[in-house]
């Protein structure tokens, strides 16, 4: 069971000070439940031998209560099924939608719609099903990949390349769209190549 360390800033020790005194006598302490937003705090704690789950809640204070402490020992067989709840909690995937789309197999289709078809982020996005969000986002992602590609000489950038004045406008779109030394990067080259003809 990995620690996570338990860390009060003066304003929580202030609105905790029940939990604040009894922390001080415990020779290791787990954190398995925070949040915050509610000021929950559910800890597992060892003292001399002898596991003990505290649960403080944080209360509003001007209602004249700052603080809920309780304090309960646990055995070994609360100890396994506590490690086996944690294991199960961080073996969860995390929140969000997964994605209905592979990036790399989908970003270069509509990289190609987009850039060598001239086709509309909009109706991609509706042959897609996906947001016009997800579609830009993905097309910036390959527009970068394609850039670096013209660079490295992985893809010619020549005048008698076919596309030639698009993949020059890639170039510029990501030229346009990064800083510092890799926007330094792309424009020495499309400087180089353009000076080439």
């Amino acid at each position: 069971m990995g620690s996570m360390k338990l860390e009060m800033d003066n304003a929580e020790m202030l609105a905790r000070k029940r939990l604040a005194r009894r922390i001080v006598d415990f020779e290791t302490i787990y954190v398995l439940h925070r949040d915050d937003r509610k000021g929950y705090l559910l800890l597992l704690a060892l003292e001399e031998e002898q596991w003990r789950i505290l649960e403080s809640v944080s209360l509003d204070h001007s209602k004249g209560r700052m603080e809920e402490l309780h304090e309960m020992p646990v055995d070994k067989e609360g100890i396994e099924a506590i490690r086996m709840a944690l294991k199960h909690w961080s073996a969860e995937k995390p929140p969000g939608r997964p994605a209905k789309y592979d990036p790399d197999r989908e970003g270069q289709e509509i990289f190609v719609y987009h850039v060598y078809g001239g086709k509309p982020i909009r109706s991609i996005a509706r042959d897609f099903h996906m947001g016009p969000a997800t579609v830009q986002k993905l097309l910036n992602r390959v527009r970068f990949k394609v850039a670096d590609r013209f660079v490295s000489g992985e893809l010619p950038l020549t005048p008698d390349a076919p596309n030639y004045e698009k993949n020059l406008g890639v170039l510029r779109w990501a030229i346009k769209n990064s800083d510092g030394e890799l926007r330094a990067k792309y424009a020495d080259f499309l400087k180089a190549t353009l000076s080439d003809m």
